[in-house]
């Protein structure tokens, strides 16, 4: 036998070694040359700080551009479905045919084409390595997802105690009974034991913030605001770059205020809260341009309560939107019919605007930008003096009114739109692309962001990306980016004419 085949023998059983696990019984990544970059974004994945792990892995794909285990994992915490997408079939084209991690890409591409779970091979890779901590969580994700709530809860106390290093598996551990049980009973309160275990495995870490704000979490769920306000500031304290500590503390103070009776709202026609409920989800769809949506979740707070005048109006402005004049009419004559026995203001900003639709006047931004000021607390009548009146406001006023609705409320994803479009108008090309792919993050079951998306790509000059982020919002339902989609298509035909 010749030398340098003996060589090349020993290094290809070498490799075959490798590919299937480490000695530590730790699976082995396929990384490259970027196993650092890995490792660290594996970390700071799994204690939610989801964007540092980005920006990890994305360090990992430009050091070694075949990091397979960066494009897998940088699937894994990205929730924009076009991203994800692509990740995902990345990822499974770099990868080895008999590596075993190669069995985590398939699944995650079958499983965003609707095709089986993202964790269906975790199980029997952690009983092949024991030892790795991040195989243990997606176990533990899959046991729970099979409805296996003991088992899973198991598997995590005795991964926890084999690698006691790894907080976040006590962290999922506390999550098992804080989602699942009710707050204030015994089985919810065993969180808190596994909860300040995790704070202990962190501290000194950059995961302490994560394991504050998870405390924080637990103290909000009991409706204990002063407890679960503390812990948030101390996330941030404890790493600034923490997203979740500065949204959590708006969160908190919001439902504070309104637990309280401290909360400045417009008053409503209605005292059923099923019926509020929906209301108010209907005025995020509309916001959301869902107009269908809006439509059926209004008519759902109509039904539940038939005396519920501002919802006839509203549901008649999403027939506006939606062309329908016949209901837009016959709404707007029952709400105003209504008026008489609704809230002072909430009678007012009926009949606004029914004179708007009657005389084309522009009353009911008018009495918007009042109302808002007086109900200071109400997200709707804040996002509406961005809504109705963007267009002449100018870009400026649009930027400061829905950055201020977000501090206040930073659920209300639809500022986020707003924003977008208010800095393409600006010429701030950099900051419209992050706050539109923001509210894609935060809102990645909607189709108006991803459409929102595919107008900034537009105006960069980008059309193939375009094109994917119209595809997906025309696929989700939204007409306009179907037209927008299928103009794209047609540029090059036209072009070869």
């Amino acid at each position: 036998m010749k030398k340098y085949s003996f060589i090349s023998i020993v290094v290809l059983l070498a490799m075959l070694f490798v590919s299937c696990g480490t000695s530590d019984g730790k699976l082995s990544r396929q990384t490259g040359t970027a196993g650092d970059e890995v490792e660290a974004g594996l970390y700071l994945a799994h204690n939610v700080m989801w964007d540092l792990a980005r920006d990890k892995f994305d360090e990992g794909i430009a050091k070694d551009p075949n990091c397979v285990s960066c494009y897998l994992n940088k699937g894994h915490v990205e929730t924009d479905r076009v991203q994800r997408r692509e990740l995902y079939e990345k990822a499974l084209e770099l990868s080895s045919t008999q590596h075993p991690e190669t069995k985590l890409a398939r699944d995650a591409v079958n499983w965003i084409n609707g095709e089986g779970g993202r964790f269906d091979s975790y199980e029997n890779l952690y009983k092949k390595y024991p030892n790795d901590p991040y195989l243990a969580n997606g176990a533990a994700r899959s046991l729970m997802i099979n409805d296996k709530l003991d088992e899973a809860r198991v598997l995590l106390e005795e991964a926890f105690n084999a690698m006691p290093s790894a907080g976040f598996l006590s962290n999922l551990l506390g999550y098992t009974y804080m989602n699942n049980e009710e707050p204030g009973s015994d089985e919810f309160e065993k969180a808190s034991g596994h909860l300040r275990r995790y704070m202990r495995t962190e501290n000194g870490k950059d995961g302490l913030a994560n394991a504050l704000d998870s405390m924080g979490e637990y103290y909000l769920m009991k409706g204990d605001f002063e407890n679960a306000l503390a812990h948030y500031r101390r996330a941030i304290g404890a790493n600034p770059n923490y997203k979740w500590g500065p949204i959590n503390v708006a969160r908190t103070m919001r439902q504070a205020k309104r637990a309280n009776g401290e909360a400045r709202i417009m008053p409503s026609s209605t005292e059923n809260q099923d019926a509020k409920n929906a209301f108010n989800v209907g005025g995020w769809y509309l916001y959301n341009i869902d107009w269908d949506r809006a439509y059926e979740k209004f008519s759902e707070a109509i039904e539940l309560d038939p005396n519920f005048a501002l919802a006839y109006a509203m549901r008649a402005r999403t027939s506006f939107f939606l062309g329908n004049t016949d209901d837009l009419v016959d709404d707007l004559d029952i709400a105003v019919s209504m008026s008489l026995n609704a809230s002072e203001d909430e009678g007012l900003l009926i009949n606004a605007l029914a004179i708007d639709v009657k005389d084309g006047t522009s009353t009911f931004n008018d009495l918007v930008e009042g109302l808002a000021k007086k109900y200071s607390d109400d997200s709707m009548l804040a996002f509406e003096t961005v809504f109705a009146t963007m267009s002449a406001i100018g870009a400026d006023a649009v930027i400061e009114r829905a950055n201020a609705l977000l501090a206040m409320d930073p659920d209300f994803t639809p500022a986020y739109n707003m924003l977008g479009y208010a800095y393409m108008d600006k010429g701030d090309l950099e900051n419209a692309g992050k706050v539109l792919q923001e509210q894609v993050r935060l809102a990645p079951g909607l189709a108006n962001p991803y459409d929102s998306m595919g107008d900034y790509y537009l105006t960069v000059g980008d059309s193939e990306s375009a094109l994917k982020y119209f595809e997906k919002s025309a696929s989700m339902g939204l007409t306009a980016s179907t037209t927008k989609a299928d103009s794209l298509k047609n540029i090059p035909e036209t072009e070869e004419e």
